[in-house]
């Protein structure tokens, strides 16, 4: 299998810090371009419903989350172009899972890597594994790297 396009899945996470170097390592010795991928759980924005003024703090927590991804895609690409790759960063607002498997597609990747938590148990059942989901879902392989 050749890989000509690879996906990185990023978060603020060491996990996925850790996969984003596996992928321009991998992506380097292949000769692969990269894409990285964020999403804005729409999760996240759940928490800043709850508070009187929710329009008003929906709006400011989405364009805090939406200027944090845009640094974290930032720093990605200038990791992926200091290892000389051709890089496109993604920002989109989505649940992760489906997010990154519908970017990997629309993007025509031959591989996925992401990060996991590799919670078990109870944490797992209650926070759910967006890297199972992906495993699930993706037409492609996926890399997946545990810390």
């Amino acid at each position: 299998m050749t890989f000509r396009n690879i996906l990185a899945a990023i978060d603020d996470s060491p996990q996925a810090a850790e996969a984003l170097d596996l992928a321009i390592e991998l992506a380097r010795a292949v000769g692969a371009a990269l894409v990285v991928v964020h999403a804005i759980d729409p999760a996240r924005l759940a928490a800043a419903g709850a508070d009187v003024m929710a329009s008003s703090a929906m709006e400011v927590e989405l364009d805090e989350l939406q200027t944090a991804g845009k640094e974290l895609l930032e720093t990605a690409a200038a990791r992926a172009k200091a290892a000389g790759l051709e890089v496109t960063t993604i920002l989109r607002d989505g649940v992760p899972a489906p997010t990154i498997v519908d970017t990997a597609r629309g993007s025509k990747c031959d591989l996925i890597a992401i990060g996991t938590h590799g919670r078990r148990g109870v944490a797992r059942v209650f926070l759910g594994s967006c890297a199972e989901s992906v495993l699930r879902d993706s037409p492609v392989p996926v890399l997946v790297k545990r810390s």
